[in-house]
């Protein structure tokens, strides 16, 4: 005789079922580190990167209900960011947490390494006597064709400048591409 499958039977299976998601979901963010949720807040917050947004969402819809999570001073940093872009700026709720583009934007390449890159070359070009405006034209023109790419090498400097401004030479030098020589000049000649 076969046996009936009755609904107490499938609503088990449905719980079942929502029980593996929720374990397998749990394991997905167990090696995320502070420096990596940091690292993505700073990509939506100055960029557009669907993935690193979803991820943060994902991440914190899974940590939230912990009333011990070390993390939740970078949820707040998010949610005012985007709360801000809500309120002050209009946008939508996914442009402002960085799940779509807002409008006349576009997705784009990550660019977050080359704006690092340019920041710390100028700051080790002036230390090495290069004026603000020479600096930033040589980075412009190791990092974009044309020469065209002052706009994105000011820009730059404008979001990590403060943050590189006192590290040391040799971890500046570690974040240019490599091959990139460092020029000195000596303007008192």
């Amino acid at each position: 005789m076969k046996k009936k499958t009755g609904s107490s039977d499938r609503a088990t299976q449905a719980i079942d079922a929502a029980v593996d998601a929720s374990i397998a979901s749990a394991t997905k963010w167990s090696g995320v580190t502070r420096e990596d949720l940091e690292g993505a807040l700073m990509v939506v917050m100055h960029g557009q990167d669907p993935v690193a947004a979803r991820n943060l969402i994902e991440y914190f819809h899974e940590h939230v209900l912990d009333p011990n999570a070390p993390d939740i001073d970078v949820l707040l940093a998010y949610i005012r960011h985007a709360f801000g872009r809500i309120v002050e700026d209009g946008k939508s709720a996914d442009v402002a947490f960085g799940l779509t583009p807002g409008r006349g934007e576009y997705e784009r390449e990550p660019h977050a390494g080359r704006d690092v890159a340019a920041t710390a070359y100028v700051i080790l070009l002036t230390r090495n006597g290069w004026t603000w405006l020479d600096a930033k034209g040589e980075v412009a023109n190791l990092l974009f064709a044309d020469g065209k790419g002052e706009g994105a090498v000011d820009k730059a400097y404008r979001i990590y400048g403060e943050a590189l401004q006192h590290a040391p030479d040799p971890y500046l030098l570690d974040l240019l591409p490599s091959g990139t020589v460092l020029i000195k000049r000596d303007m008192s000649t």
